[in-house]
């Protein structure tokens, strides 16, 4: 009785019928259609097959057609017909081999032909593909193929059990007339036989081939050991009349219904039927009602077990899961739920153990990022205040006022103002790439009043369409006073510092170069060790500080880079991965 109480037992086996009731309501509505359907489709397939098989064979025939036309033309056959005579040996001889390689080619450019002869009368030779002889065409055979040439639409002839092809030459002739010339190609039965075979889709299915003007057909292998249907199914397609364009059906023959499909061919003058035997289609489908009605109730008796199944197999993990979650609820972060990996619920305790850990790692990130955020801010409040800074800028400017340089000197006030304003009137942890480049601009501009006897900055590229890309402040100035108090510290002049800006492989890049002479592949070492080290309380200043910075805001894929520089000194790059919302802009590999 507590086993039907249960919510979640009753629920399954209720969700279990109403997801059948309705595959069961639309199974009994195909069942009603199914057999219309699958004749209708059946019919198509075989009004496709008929039409396809049919198409081939009268594109074949009609190149075979036109290559026995082409002997009118051919000059060889006219000379020799006409002026055999009066040709000397070597040319009839000559002429002769022509001809004998062209019906060669003509016998071997189709699967239809068996054999094909030339015979002239005024020589008394028949010319064939592997020679000639002396053996006319006989003249039954040359009475059928001048019956059919000008009294029917029909290429064939059917002598016995051979099917033929024929022409005289030259054409017009009329029955008192003699041929110049007489081509007779001999259509393999068989070969025939054995395309109709491959036409219907079941084994008791055939196709026929019915002669329209004449007493002849040929059948499939099914159709000639069945004799009486063939004739039922010719008097069926006469009938029907046949002369009307291509059809299907549905007949009786025999008290059995078959499906029957249809298509006359005007170059071959015949109509090729295909028949399939209407119950070896349906079978199937007679039979689904009782196995739907065994199905029915094996399902019934399937989702009462299977329910229960599932309740006792679902319970107990999901209490589980339920009280791991109410612990976290409550505050308790360090729990774990033991699972078994090929369980069906250990993929859900490995995720939630999962899911602990990533919170877990992203508070203590949330955590670092707040320390690290007010180091940086403690950082650069002590920049702000940098006497050395201010002692030489106010040096740099009353040098300037006493040598009477008054235009240097207002745009160096001015440099001055955009510098001291963009360090202690932005409050924001993050600016755009824009305004984070100008003020590196201005900060050198500001280092070229002093030094510009000894040394001079180079800016090579723009953000431009990345301007808009937010990035912690301050990253670039602290790259520049790397390069300018220890890299060209001694550098008496010629000094050079490089800023370039550039996008490769999906990354924005910001790398500053100098031509300093002092450094060694062992501070190059320690530099890399400093910035791949994960010490929290390493002192987090100058490049440092940019790299923990850009990789907090971006992740690992960001940060400083250091290297050698193709101009002698130290190399330092900042990377900054593009995002899907920065400019839409073509990015040049490098």
């Amino acid at each position: 009785m507590r086993l039907w109480q249960s919510s979640i037992y009753l629920n399954l086996v209720l969700a279990f019928l109403l997801s059948i009731i309705p595959m069961y309501t639309l199974s009994l509505y195909i069942s009603l259609s199914g057999a219309a359907s699958v004749r209708e489709e059946i019919t198509k397939s075989m009004q496709s097959r008929v039409h396809f098989y049919l198409s081939s064979f009268e594109a074949e025939l009609s190149r075979v057609i036109k290559s026995m036309r082409e002997f009118i033309n051919d000059a060889d056959l006219s000379m020799l017909s006409t002026l055999y005579p009066n040709i000397p040996a070597y040319e009839r001889f000559t002429m002769t081999n022509r001809l004998e390689s062209k019906l060669f080619l003509l016998n071997n450019s189709s699967q239809y032909i068996a054999n094909s002869k030339l015979y002239i009368p005024s020589m008394g030779i028949t010319i064939h593909g592997s020679g000639y002889d002396e053996k006319p065409i006989p003249d039954e055979e040359i009475r059928d193929i001048r019956s059919v040439q000008y009294n029917t639409l029909s290429p064939f002839t059917m002598l016995g059990d051979r099917l033929l092809m024929g022409s005289l030459f030259p054409l017009g002739l009329n029955a008192a007339q003699s041929p110049t010339s007489i081509i007779k190609v001999e259509i393999p039965v068989q070969s025939l036989r054995n395309v109709l075979k491959q036409i219907p889709h079941t084994a008791e299915g055939g196709a026929v081939l019915f002669a329209r003007d004449q007493d002849w057909h040929i059948a499939s292998d099914q159709g000639e050991r069945d004799p009486a249907l063939i004739q039922q199914l010719k008097k069926l397609w006469e009938n029907q009349g046949n002369d009307q364009k291509a059809g299907s059906g549905r007949f009786e023959i025999d008290n059995r219904f078959y499906l029957v499909t249809y298509e006359p061919s005007e170059i071959l003058d015949a109509t090729l039927l295909v028949y399939v035997p209407e119950e070896q289609i349906l079978y199937p489908i007679s039979h689904y009602f009782v196995m739907l009605i065994v199905l029915s109730i094996f399902s019934v008796a399937v989702i009462i077990l299977f329910s229960y199944w599932i309740y006792r197999m679902l319970h107990k993990p999901l209490r589980v899961l339920v009280s791991a979650f109410r612990r976290v609820e409550n505050g308790y972060m360090d729990i774990s739920i033991p699972h078994q990996t090929a369980f069906e619920f250990g993929y859900l305790y490995r995720q939630f153990n999962v899911m602990l850990s990533r919170l877990n790692t992203l508070i203590q990130e949330v955590y670092e990022q707040k320390i690290r955020s007010q180091r940086a801010e403690l950082k650069q409040l002590q920049s702000q205040i940098n006497p050395h800074f201010l002692y030489n800028s106010f040096f740099v400017l009353k040098r300037m006022i006493v040598a009477d340089d008054n235009k240097n000197a207002i745009r160096f006030v001015e440099h001055l103002g955009n510098y001291f304003q963009y360090i202690t009137r932005n409050a924001d942890d993050a600016v755009p790439l824009e305004a984070e480049w100008l003020h590196a601009r201005t900060y050198t501009d500001i280092q070229m009043a002093r030094f510009s006897r000894r040394l001079r900055t180079d800016y090579i590229g723009e953000p431009g369409p990345y301007g808009s890309v937010h990035v912690p402040r301050l990253i670039i100035q602290p790259l520049l006073e790397n390069a300018l108090q220890y890299g060209l510290p001694n550098k008496i002049k010629d000094g050079i510092i490089r800023v370039s800006f550039a996008v490769k492989r999906g990354l924005i890049c910001i790398a500053v170069e100098d031509n300093g002479e002092e450094l060694t592949d062992e501070q190059l070492n320690r530099l890399h060790a400093k910035l791949n080290a994960r010490d929290e309380q390493m002192e987090t200043t100058g490049l440092i500080n940019v790299h923990r910075r850009l990789q907090l805001m971006f992740g690992n894929d960001a940060g400083v880079l250091v290297g050698r520089s193709s101009l002698g000194g130290l190399r330092t790059e900042i990377c900054i991965p593009m995002k899907e919302e920065e400019p839409n802009v073509s990015i040049a590999d490098h």
